[in-house]
Formats: C-alpha cells, structure tokens, sequence
C-alpha cells in the first residue's frame, strides 16, 4: 500500500511533502520504534484540518504526532499516514476580568505557557517544562502536582474521526478527569484549543513557573530519553492513592534493565532509553514492574504512556 497512498496523497496536497517508510525515531521522545508508511509535517492548523478529513474520507489509518513526548512507537511501524503537527500559532482575545488564548494544537506547551504569563494571564504557568505540544496536553489532560491542564480548557476545535467534520466542543462535554479525557474514546483529531485564563501579576506567575522547573529539574531524570511518567498512580485496597514511583522504588526496581530500556535511578516511574532500546524492551520493563508492584503490594498500575497504533 505504501507506494498507492503515497502517490494519492502527494497528487492530494501537492504543497506538502511527503516520505515513505521514514523512521520515527527522531520525531519521538523515547527515540524508539519503527517508521511510517507515509510522513508529513504540516505547519499550520489548516493543512491539518483538510489531510485528516482526507484520511477520514478514504479509510486510511491516520497517526497525529505533536510533541510525541508520552507515546511509544511499535518496532513494527505504523500503517498509513503519520502527521506531524508543528502548528505554532497562538492568538489572544482580551477582556476586563478574563482572557482567551486560542492556540494551535501543534504548539509546544512552553510557548502557551510563556506566552501566558508574559500576557499577566494566571493559570497555566505551573505547566512551564512540560514536554509535548498542546493537542496532546489537552488530550491526556496534562497535570502537574494537583494542577490539571483541562481546568482552563473552555472549547476545543476538533476534526470528529467518525464523520470527518469539522466541529467544536465545549469543556463540559469533553469530560476531563485525571490523565483523561473523552478524546481517549473518540480519538478525534484536535484542531485548535481555547484557554479561558484570568489577570495575574507577573512577578508571581513567573515565580511558581519557575518553582515548577526547578521542581521537575531536581527530581525527574531530563536529558535521557524517556516518555516522562511510564504510570499512572494506583489505588491501595482501602481506596487511599498508591503513589507509582514510591512503589516502584521500595519494591527495589531502580535500575531493571532490559538491553537499553531501564528504570530510571531518579525517578523510580521514568522508564528510560539508553541509546538504543526497542519498544518492545521498554514494554517488557514496564511489565515486569507492573507484575512486581501488583504481587508485592497488590496495586494495579496502569500505564499513562500511550503504544500507539494504526
């Protein structure tokens, strides 16, 4: 199929371009997995817009990659079309007591968040050094200590996966919980995202921006490829929160290895790659901690890292 839809689509969008079997390796931050059948970048919302109703019209599998900061690659590929989101624009809608920034979901979380706190707008600036884009922010609602993302989200533009149509939804609808959203169950593609965020100083937002950073810096493993937190917290059986990474460290997992994919030695709920670790190998650490957790202090943990698929 690889050369048929290459062609139909290249004959589709002539102002893009398009590559066969081009690895995704280097368009992931746990540098791992295997290629696409067919790759694009697309830099504005629009040329995202048309080429998922394409997808959608045709039948052929469609992957949306932003930052790609908490998914995995299979070893095996992807089938179909791999769209790389790098939409930057963001736009800002003033009023007296709040504002509304509407952002592309392709933009870098740090851009929103910057741009927020040098507009004086409180809300998002505890988000400063989060990795990944705002279309995958919004879609696993993204948290950070008791702050989630999805607080301040009051519309979201999405192309539906199940008709192909333009639509917009609105934060009630979207059902936000933590590490989830309705768009797990829809997979709809998201266009644009409306923040609705209130005056703060600037002194103060640059402040908890910078404790955030300073926070993550101190405790999480940054500058080795990893896909952040490879697990959600668990419940204990008297419904009390199960800390992941205090359970992974005292079951004694710091450091299991499997070829290149270890347990980070910072921050016990880090799986990290080493240079040249397989999905596959990163899936069977997180396995066996997840079998060790579960027989050692009867917790479940899920994983909040996302294997992608066609």
């Amino acid at each position: 199929m690889s050369d048929a839809l290459f062609q139909s689509v290249s004959r589709a969008f002539p102002n893009l371009q398009f590559f066969s079997e081009e690895s995704l390796v280097h368009h992931t931050y746990m540098k791992s997995g295997g290629c696409a059948e067919v790759f694009v970048s697309v830099k504005n919302s629009n040329d995202l817009e048309k080429l998922s109703m394409w997808c959608i019209k045709q039948n052929v599998p469609l992957t949306i990659l932003g930052g790609a900061s908490n998914v995995l690659v299979p070893d095996e590929g992807l089938r179909g079309l791999v769209i790389k989101n790098v939409s930057t624009t963001i736009q800002v809608r003033h009023d007296k007591e709040f504002s509304v920034i509407i952002a592309d979901s392709g933009v870098p979380t740090n851009l929103l968040v910057r741009r927020a706190i040098n507009e004086e707008l409180e809300g998002l600036e505890y988000f400063l050094g989060v990795p990944g884009s705002v279309g995958g922010a919004v879609y696993n609602n993204s948290h950070y200590m008791n702050q989630l993302i999805g607080e301040h989200v009051t519309e979201v533009e999405i192309v539906e996966k199940k008709t192909g149509k333009k639509k917009s939804v609105v934060h009630s609808q979207i059902h936000f919980a933590y590490d989830y959203s309705l768009f797990h169950e829809t997979h709809d593609v998201i266009l644009r995202v409306h923040f609705t965020l209130k005056k703060g100083k600037k002194d103060e937002l640059e402040r908890r921006a910078k404790e955030a950073t300073v926070k993550r810096a101190t405790t999480q493993p940054l500058g080795i490829p990893s896909s952040g937190c490879m697990f959600k917290n668990g419940i204990f059986a008297d419904g009390s929160i199960a800390h992941a990474g205090k359970l992974i460290d005292l079951a004694g997992l710091k450091g299991f290895r499997i070829g290149d994919a270890v347990v980070s030695d910072k921050h016990a709920n880090f799986i990290l790659n080493l240079g040249g670790a397989t999905t596959h190998e990163i899936l069977a650490v997180a396995k066996h901690v997840q079998d060790v957790v579960q027989q050692k202090y009867g917790v479940e943990l899920d994983r909040e890292v996302f294997l992608l698929k066609d």
